[in-house]
Parts: structure tokens; sequence; C-alpha cells
């Protein structure tokens, strides 16, 4: 989904099977984080995160910030939006 004037950036945290992510996605404007997931990005195999800040699971592991990734969303846990 590309940027435009019909987009919003939300900040979210998402948990995978190996990583807890916190970082910013677009999403239609006036559409709900679930809604956006479910129907309009039905059929993309992956979310892009910008502004990513990326942590393993494991207890020692060292965060990493990147400006851009893609998570694939097979692998996806949980997506909450943060304040």
């Amino acid at each position: 989904m590309g940027i435009g004037p019909n987009t919003v950036k939300i900040r979210v945290l998402i948990l995978t099977t190996s990583f807890i992510i916190t970082g910013t996605i677009n999403i239609p404007s006036g559409m709900r984080l679930s809604d956006s997931l479910n129907k309009f990005m039905k059929d993309q195999a992956f979310l892009a995160v910008t502004d990513a800040k990326v942590k393993s699971i494991r207890a020692d592991a060292t965060p990493v910030e990147r400006d851009f990734i893609l998570v694939n969303k097979n692998l996806l846990i949980g997506i909450s939006p943060l304040p």
C-alpha cells in the first residue's frame, strides 16, 4: 500500500513467533487496524513497517533499529496500536 492522502500512519506493537517489533504502518484513513489487515491488506503476504525497532524474544537479545522492514503476516501472533 502506498503512502498517500488517504492513508494514516499508526504506531504499532507486533508480536511474531520470534520477535517483538515496534514501528509505524500505513492504513487507510477512517479504517480500524483490524479491518485494514483483514480486508484491505488481506492479499498481501507481508506487512511494511517503517521506523522499526526489532527485538528477539530471547531475554539476552539486543534490539536492532531499521528504517524499513517487511514482516511475514503468517508469522504474526498479535498486533496492537500504540498510543
